[in-house]
């Protein structure tokens, strides 16, 4: 190897290959996120060609677009150099000039690239895991500043030495030296079978990459080497961002099925110890080796980038954890563990009963899904035929360095599942399902409400029937879960809850309450709500809102009502939840109304530092709808009654309601202590409303319907809405073609803040504004009923 000069310029130049895999993305992302550190200078990495598709574009389309990449500064790609080049060949397949460049420039080779396929022929396992390594080995030997070579392994190249035996950091043994395998293999002499039960080995995977560690040290020659080792690697826990992950490879295979309720059967050891590893650990490892600071080392370096035993999760609760995320987060079968444990007779028939009976009856039942339903079993039957090495055993690793001291199994594994959720079942937590016609339903509403850990017994018959009511009038009931975790991470630990919902529909009084019952993971218990005693005056069900948490308050009296007062400190006294509607009563137009303050003053009495949740709600259209419009036009305000609530409810259940789409998201939460200022909290509050609340397709079309604007139409405006900072999300429903004017002109409000201020000087927004802020379409300006 030519003698290396390292005062040759002072910028670092990286080779890495694998970039188009998940590893291979996370380490490029790293590189950059800390170029200053590593003195970054570019980045080649080694693409091939694939079909008609060449490694430029490649890159752009399968490496530079991923959402990986989203937090790095814009450009960042302009200092990668993409190199296209077949690993298999001999000195890569580049020609001459460019290996000179390369030879000038690089410090650093980060070999990511590999076929983790376990079932490969061996020959071709051979060429893939061990030819490749050689051959990068081989280039690298000609760079003159080359500062580091860092290969990525697998933990499993050393055989289970039995349990509790502990695994180091050392070369695995092998029946015959690394060459004369490696040769008899390329010859087509060996004998897969008798190969790995001579090494041990469970598969061609690990075989080679044990191989690929042996050559590499014997062929290494000056070449400063290291050879990382991880475990299982999953999605990131940090970095780029907490979940990310693009491959359904390995522990997201398992993640993806049992999601979906599809794999319910696996064979493994329930108390066996599953070492997961967040690609990002790994990558910072492997750059670690090639820091500025880092120490250079005359020998090779070998490192186990695993979790450790007694950071690893047992596949039981593995296993118990996915279930019970996928569960809240339906997205196919509801998934269940019928059986974990070795293969036998009990093994056989659970996989008959729940892989191949259920699922055959299933794909009868629907047309085309015969076919998909054996792929789905062939691919069950892999997972359980390659695995069970993995999950039937703890490995003990040893290491010399350490996972990330914020690093928890159980989390873990549950931001894994969030990641596969989010980026490979294309789901979107933001806009999680609660309840509605396109539901995946529960498996049995009846037996969820009864398997729900919180509860009364009229709260769980509430929640069974208003999961019923929701599938008849709602097309969907989403939520914005994202929104309420970032909301109780910021509240004030031991500070009492109090969620302050916007008013739209009676709908609100339940939907609260709902989805705490239905998401006790979001650490918020079901409610006491306060509401108003008209409700308390309708016989039966005034005393059944009582039961279910509900409480009665006068409004419009002027003066402290001391019943009241006593009930709201001694349930903040019991740390309970409470809820009150700070608007005092619905907004017919959606419109915000002026904040009601004798609650937050009763509240502040009490000397408790209270948390203030603001809960907005979205309807595409409420119950009320025709109602709210004959008020908006001049009748008096209807009272409240129990016969037009039951006759709604007939009417629903005969399916003859369609409200669309509901939203529910959670503002910032706003504290209120014994020095605020009431009417700054109160107005705050508001505001959050106001920021959580969004807007749908419809509320833009049925707006644009009654009250269009010339050059103006729906897309434009979600376009234009989005600009400005809102949201929109899609809403399948349609504007009846008898939308009662008043009713439209009313959606504007859930946008319309958004263009205050935004004059201007393009025509179209300017004519829209005139539309939007001018008097309304019946000539007059609305306002909200009094009373």
């Amino acid at each position: 190897m030519p003698e290396p000069r390292r005062g040759a310029g002072t910028g670092r130049s990286f080779f890495l290959t694998g970039v188009t895999g998940f590893l291979g993305k996370v380490l490029l992302e790293e590189i950059f996120r800390r170029r200053e550190e590593l003195r970054l200078e570019r980045v080649y990495v080694l693409i091939r060609s694939r079909g008609s598709r060449h490694a430029e574009e490649r890159f752009r389309r399968e490496v530079a677009a991923s959402p990986c990449f989203g937090e790095l500064p814009e450009g960042w790609a302009q200092d990668v150099v993409v190199v296209e080049g077949v690993l298999e060949r001999p000195g890569l397949g580049l020609d001459a000039a460019l290996r000179d460049e390369l030879s000038a420039r690089v410090t650093h080779v980060l070999h990511a690239a590999a076929s983790v396929k376990f079932d490969l022929p061996l020959e071709q396992a051979a060429r893939s895991n061990v030819t490749t390594s050689l051959n990068l080995l081989e280039l690298a030997r000609g760079f003159v500043r080359l500062e580091r070579m860092v290969s990525l392994s697998t933990a499993y190249v050393t055989p289970h030495p039995g349990r509790g035996v502990p695994i180091r950091e050392t070369l695995a043994a092998l029946p015959a030296p690394a060459a004369t395998i490696y040769d008899s293999i390329l010859r087509g002499e060996a004998d897969e079978s008798v190969l790995l039960a001579q090494s041990g080995h469970p598969n061609t995977y690990t075989l080679t990459k044990s191989l690929a560690e042996h050559l590499l040290l014997e062929r290494r020659g000056d070449v400063p080497l290291s050879i990382i080792r991880p475990s299982i690697i999953s999605a990131s826990w940090r970095h780029p961002f907490p979940g990310w992950i693009d491959s359904p490879a390995g522990f997201g295979s398992f993640v993806v099925l049992l999601g979906l309720g599809q794999l319910r059967v696996v064979v493994g050891a329930p108390d066996a110890r599953l070492d997961l590893i967040p690609v990002d650990e790994v990558a910072r490892w492997v750059l670690d080796e090639c820091a500025v600071e880092a120490p250079p080392s005359p020998g090779p370096i070998l490192r186990h980038a695993v979790a450790g035993v007694a950071r690893s999760a047992r596949i039981q609760e593995c296993w118990r954890t996915i279930q019970d995320f996928f569960q809240d987060h339906r997205v196919d079968r509801r998934p269940v563990i019928g059986y974990l444990g070795q293969r036998g007779l009990r093994f056989g028939l659970a996989d008959l009963v729940h892989h191949r009976l259920a699922p055959a009856a299933a794909a009868l039942r629907s047309a085309g899904r015969l076919r998909s339903a054996r792929q789905m079993r062939a691919r069950i039957a892999h997972l359980n035929r390659v695995f069970p090495y993995f999950t039937s055993r703890s490995f003990e690793f040893e290491s010399s360095v350490t996972v990330d001291p914020s690093f928890e199994a159980p989390a873990y594994v549950r931001a894994v599942c969030r990641g596969v959720y989010r980026h490979l079942l294309r789901r979107d937590e933001t806009e999680w399902a609660l309840a509605g016609r396109l539901h995946p339903g529960h498996g049995g509403d009846l037996r969820w409400s009864l398997g729900q850990p919180h509860g009364n017994a009229w709260i769980r018959f509430a929640s069974w029937v208003m999961t019923k009511v929701l599938r008849r009038t709602v097309t969907r009931v989403t939520v914005d879960i994202p929104s309420f975790e970032a909301a109780r991470r910021a509240a004030r630990d031991g500070s009492p809850l109090v969620l302050v919902p916007n008013h739209r529909s009676y709908f609100d009084f339940v939907l609260c309450s709902y989805l705490c019952f239905a998401r006790p993971d979001l650490g918020i218990a079901i409610p006491h709500i306060a509401a108003t005693i008209e409700f308390g005056r309708i016989p039966i069900l005034g005393r059944i809102l009582a039961a279910m948490h509900a409480f009665y308050l006068r409004r419009g009296e002027g003066r402290e009502d001391p019943e009241l007062t006593r009930r709201v400190h001694a349930l903040i006294n019991e740390g309970r939840t409470l809820e009150f509607f700070i608007e005092g009563q619905r907004s017919r137009t959606r419109a915000f109304l002026p904040p009601k303050r004798g609650l937050l003053r009763c509240l502040q009495a009490t000397g408790k530092s209270c948390t203030l949740l603001p809960i907005a709600f979205s309807y595409d259209r409420v119950p009320e709808e025709a109602a709210f419009a004959a008020e908006l036009a001049g009748a008096p305000k209807s009272g409240m009654r129990l016969g037009p609530l039951l006759a709604w409810a007939l009417k629903a259940w005969r399916g003859r309601i369609d409200l669309g789409r509901v939203h529910i998201a959670c503002g910032a939460p706003v504290q209120l202590d014994r020095e605020s200022d009431v009417h700054d909290v109160s107005h705050t509050v508001i505001q959050r409303l106001r920021e959580a609340t969004v807007s749908t397709t419809y509320h833009l079309r049925a707006f644009l319907h009654r009250h269009p604007t010339e050059d103006v139409d729906a897309v434009w405006l979600r376009n234009t809405v989005r600009e400005l900072g809102g949201r929109v999300i899609e809403s399948d429903l349609t504007p009846p073609d008898d939308l009662d004017p008043l009713i439209a002109a009313t959606l504007r409000y859930q946008f319309a803040h958004l263009f205050e201020g935004n004059g201007g000087c393009d025509e179209r927004l300017t004519r829209f504004r005139a539309t939007l802020f001018g008097r309304d379409h019946a000539g007059r300006r609305e306002r909200e009923p009094v009373g």
